[in-house]
């Protein structure tokens, strides 16, 4: 597990600093690292052949390169794999956007690169860390908003630990269709209110009783204040 961890973030040590990164490392550079064996960069089409000559020097492969990809994101997508030992690491390398698949909407690198900031990436065990540049706490939230799988429900519950600003959450989310984005804010405020995911996150995140439920009240009163800004339409 750390060699896989340590081979991420090694890599985004020795990748131009050209990129946005988004996902669970991207996460992971907020309160709380958790495990993962993928980076999700967002990056520029002009640079595509760059990181695929850096890729393949450092022993990645490209596994999938197609204009509409995966299960989560439209839009054209690259995708690298090694592996350590017998399991895979992989990057994903999306070109000049994000976007997605569940509400179509769409966010340009250039927004991602407004939206973003220089971060202190770590993973979960690995003691290596890597400065890179991350989209913003609440840019990430409102991706994580977007696509809703349980992976994101998690994340977002972690970043609402910090200090969230709902309405730059809100305007995040003012491209995406209005109906899906409050179906999607059912959807986590129902998973708040579950208490059968308390072992799901503490094992995830590491966090003890106490910080627990701290978070889950912030993430309530966060999830609450995006949804009354959108529905006030301000």
């Amino acid at each position: 597990m750390l060699e896989r961890e340590h081979a991420c973030i090694e890599l985004l040590g020795k990748l131009p600093k050209r990129f946005v990164l988004i996902g669970g490392y991207a996460a992971s550079s907020f309160e709380f690292p958790r495990f993962s064996v993928d980076l999700d960069l967002v990056i520029r089409e002009n640079d595509v052949q760059r990181f695929s000559r850096i890729l393949g020097n450092e022993g990645f492969m490209l596994t999938t390169n197609t204009g509409d990809f995966a299960a989560f994101y439209k839009g054209r997508f690259m995708r690298f794999e090694k592996k350590i030992g017998e399991l895979p690491v992989s990057v994903d390398l999306l070109v000049d956007m994000v976007q997605a698949r569940q509400t179509g909407t769409a966010y340009s690198f250039d927004y991602l690169w407004k939206n973003s900031e220089t971060r202190r990436v770590i993973g979960s065990g690995a003691k290596e860390a890597a400065q890179a540049r991350v989209a913003s706490r609440e840019m990430l939230i409102a991706l994580k908003i977007n696509s809703m799988r349980p992976t994101d429900q998690r994340d977002i519950i972690a970043l609402c630990r910090g200090e969230v600003e709902a309405s730059k959450v809100a305007y995040h989310l003012k491209a995406a269709p209005k109906n899906r984005i409050i179906s999607n804010l059912d959807i986590i405020t129902a998973t708040l209110g579950n208490p059968t995911i308390k072992d799901s996150i503490k094992g995830v995140f590491g966090i003890p009783d106490r910080i627990y439920e701290k978070t889950i009240e912030k993430a309530k009163k966060g999830i609450l204040s995006i949804r009354k800004i959108l529905e006030e339409g301000k």
